[in-house]
């Protein structure tokens, strides 16, 4: 029976507002150089990347803190009207081409987006109960990267008969804008904590109140977490190589916007299908939760392993200094294209994989939602520290997008190498967690022990 207030419903309701506005964000992203010339603008990508990388990352840190003492709606507001503000950055520079427009969007975005994914992963990892974790991932993970397929698919629609479109058009970019403003007032639509209850009655948190000195405290002490330390390589490397595979995109279909659409649709449809398997494994009634983490851990090492192998031996094949990149297009160069649209495909399953299984490793450590909420502000932390230098890699003499093209060394090669090199590492550092730290319940702090959190909003 449907209830409104049921933490299920509310996370659906959060997946529907993330379609709206990381979704888009992703299918615009997914087309290499966020739909303006790959070829060219590159670099004032991958530079606002950077900025936006930085203030991710800081904001991501005190956006726990900002979680427990404001609560999740008006995080998710103003995150949400700051992905309007960065796609409009986009939009403007094909008339403008101001480069501190984008940049100052870009800082705007690294606020909102600290606030925004803090919230979304509190509740998705704060609301389900133990056995559900794995399921709520999932179903979040499904309707947010479908926002991006859908994403991928609108340009492929309106240029379709544009083969050498390079860029995509002001009405495309309109109808991505109105997407995004109508997930920033969708937020508003999702109720307080304390007005979630499961169907026993019962709320799903306990509504506390906290302060600033409190929250700045329990922060900090997440750098004398061993857990959290140990999955800072895994966190680190989790939005790196994005960089690397989105790039690949642009640059490998600079002339052909549908293209470039339909492998982006595919990228994050890729992770749509690959959410809901993982999430079956790692949510198994019939194995303990140890065993899951376990066999999760297996999977995903191998998987790993499977995706990189191909992407090594594409990587050799195209580069600067290695006869430059493919011109593909879906419909003339189809029997070419494919291949590397199954890479494209498998490297868009590995994201969903690596990502859902480190937000499963959170939601097992803990089933507080002030304590989760913290746990995920320091993965954004991490992440977009991790994301703020890999956009530096790709433009460096070792990167695809080496600036001068004259100075780039080793064929590309060294920027997959050290995307596969963070990924061993992220490997390695987490195992001591999965074996260790990973218990078959996550036992509740004492009530003296608590500390004191806010998280009442007005209905």
């Amino acid at each position: 029976m449907f209830r409104y207030s049921d933490p299920y419903t509310q996370v659906i309701l959060l997946g529907f507002v993330l379609f709206c506005l990381p979704g888009m964000h992703n299918a615009i992203q997914g087309m290499g150089a966020y739909g303006i010339d790959a070829a060219k603008d590159a670099k004032v990508v991958n530079n606002a990347n950077t900025a936006l990388g930085a203030i991710f990352a800081i904001s991501s840190l005190v956006a726990g803190g900002l979680f427990n003492i404001f609560g999740h709606r008006w995080l998710l507001f103003f995150g949400g009207l700051s992905y309007t503000l960065y796609i409009s950055s986009y939009f403007a520079w094909g008339f403008i081409q101001s480069v501190p427009f984008i940049v100052i969007a870009a800082i705007c975005l690294g606020l909102g987006a600290g606030c925004l994914w803090c919230a979304q992963g509190a509740i998705m990892m704060g609301y389900p109960a133990e056995g559900d974790k794995g399921k709520y991932f999932a179903t979040f993970w499904a309707i947010f990267n479908t926002g991006s397929v859908l994403g991928g698919f609108i340009p492929m629609g309106i240029q379709w008969n544009d083969p050498k479109a390079t860029t995509i058009s002001t009405t495309v970019f309109i109808v991505f804008l109105s997407i995004t403003v109508v997930g920033a007032f969708l937020s508003l639509l999702l109720l307080p904590p304390s007005k979630v209850t499961r169907d026993d009655g019962s709320p799903v948190i306990k509504v506390k109140f906290s302060s600033a000195g409190t929250e700045a405290r329990a922060i900090l002490a997440l750098f004398k977490d061993w857990r959290m330390l140990a999955l800072f390589p895994m966190f680190f490397t989790s939005n790196w190589f994005y960089g690397y595979q989105l790039n690949l995109n642009g640059l490998n279909q600079p002339t052909s916007v549908r293209t470039r659409s339909f492998d982006s649709a595919s990228y994050w449809g890729a992770q749509v299908i690959a959410s809901i398997i993982y999430a079956k494994l790692l949510d198994n009634p019939n194995w303990s939760r140890r065993t899951r983490a376990r066999y999760g851990f297996y999977v995903l090492t191998a998987f790993l392993i499977i995706i990189y192998a191909g992407g090594i031996a594409f990587q050799t094949t195209i580069g600067l200094g290695n006869g430059g990149f493919k011109d593909y297009d879906m419909v003339n160069t189809t029997s070419e294209w494919i291949k590397f649209w199954l890479l494209f495909f498998g490297y868009g399953a590995s994201d969903a994989l690596f990502q859902g299984f480190a937000y499963w490793i959170m939601g097992a450590l803990s089933n507080d939602i002030h304590v989760v909420a913290r746990f995920v502000g320091f993965y954004k932390f991490a992440q977009n520290i991790g994301n703020l230098l890999s956009g530096q890699v790709s433009n460096s003499p070792i990167g695809n997008n080496a600036t001068p093209p004259s100075s780039a060394v080793g064929k590309g090669m060294g920027e997959i190498l050290v995307v596969v090199a963070l990924v061993v590492l992220s490997l390695v550092c987490a195992a001591p967690v999965v074996f260790k730290a990973i218990q078959d319940t996550s036992e509740e702090e004492p009530v003296e022990e608590k500390q004191e959190y806010a998280v009442e909003e007005k209905a």
